[in-house]
């Protein structure tokens, strides 16, 4: 016997409010009691929402991290620039 489709729905929207350590502890708990279809239908879909959740987690990571990164290269730019343009009127007011 399969799920309804409405079913389905509200499982893996529970699911996916779920956070990740939420989640992880539920798909230990429930592999320890996987003794009907349906149980292992729905411990199959909590493991996609989790595995969603992870590479969710993954990209922000590295969108953070170019973020950064960019972020550091601008303020290393900036203070380049700004090193030369102080030279640059150090220079310009001794010869005055």
């Amino acid at each position: 016997m399969h799920p309804e489709p409405d079913d389905l729905k509200i499982l893996i929207s529970k699911y996916r409010t779920m956070g990740i350590e939420e989640l992880k502890s539920n798909i230990d708990d429930w592999e320890g009691k996987d003794d009907s279809f349906i149980q292992l239908e729905n411990l199959d879909i909590a493991k996609n929402e989790l595995e969603l959740k992870y590479k969710e987690r993954q990209e922000q990571i590295e969108l953070l991290t170019k973020s950064l990164t960019s972020s550091s290269r601008f303020r290393r730019w900036i203070s380049s620039v700004k090193a030369v343009i102080k030279q640059f009127i150090k220079l310009k007011n001794q010869k005055q």
